[in-house]
């Protein structure tokens, strides 16, 4: 059942279910659904949502804000583009050979050459793109190994094989044997973040799973992993999409 609330005419789905309280959701594409307790009345829901507008708008003005920087975004010449959680500008230009190349010129810039450039001296946006990733993944596993060593060594634990995926939802995973997999998009993060998934990730040496216990060991390495998992569900939405 759609409503909608009386300002910025804000439309808003109700959800009846076999639940005990009442809650609010803004999706990722900037659904308002309101889930309610079957005993509950649409006035119930009404009523929350006139309580929580302030919370509401904010959310919706996040994701706005999302959706107009991805459609402004282009893989171009001095486009900002993510490394370590810093915007450094990217240039292109064409390669003197049949092999694109990246140079890192400084911690503020990066060039792609590309082997072709259209008429007009631009290349395929696609093109770029798919440069930049190669690259991103090979820097992703010598920054990650690198990391995972040094947090291993801290917390007393080994691991085997690590792994550089790209992954759509997961940051990292932990296998029963000891491998570790990583998403290659932890190079575009501040370090404090690769640093939360790999002692997350390290953690589940000690426990497979995610008990009080898990999070102990997370807190006793990271006192404040509750401040930077948050950091890494923003960071997710500002990248997805783009990356």
């Amino acid at each position: 059942m759609v409503q909608r609330m009386s300002e910025k005419n804000v439309a808003y789905r109700i959800v009846f279910s076999r639940r005990s309280s009442m809650a609010i959701q803004v999706t990722k594409d900037g659904e308002v659904v309101v889930r309610l307790p079957d005993y509950a009345s649409e006035e119930d829901g009404r009523k929350l949502i006139l309580k929580n507008k302030e919370w509401i708008y904010k959310q919706l003005d996040r994701i706005q804000k999302r959706a107009e920087e991805k459609q402004e975004f282009h893989w171009s010449e001095g486009a900002g583009v993510l490394l370590h959680g810093k915007d450094i500008v990217l240039h292109v230009k064409e390669s003197p050979d049949l092999k694109a190349r990246i140079t890192l010129d400084s911690e503020e810039e990066i060039t792609v050459a590309v082997p072709f450039l259209k008429a007009a001296g631009a290349a395929d946006e696609e093109e770029v793109q798919g440069v930049m990733k190669q690259w991103y993944r090979k820097e992703a596993r010598s920054y990650l190994e690198e990391i995972t060593s040094f947090w291993a060594q801290c917390m007393n634990v080994s691991y085997k094989k690590i792994a550089i995926r790209d992954q759509s939802t997961r940051w990292g995973s932990c296998s029963s044997k000891g491998n570790l997999n990583f998403n290659w998009k932890l190079v575009l993060l501040p370090q404090t973040l690769a640093d939360y998934v790999v002692v997350h990730e390290l953690s589940h040496r000690i426990h497979m799973n995610h008990s009080r216990a898990f999070w102990n060991t997370v807190a006793d390495v990271l006192p404040d992993y509750l401040v930077r998992r948050n950091q890494l569900k923003l960071w997710g939405e500002k990248i997805e999409g783009i990356y």
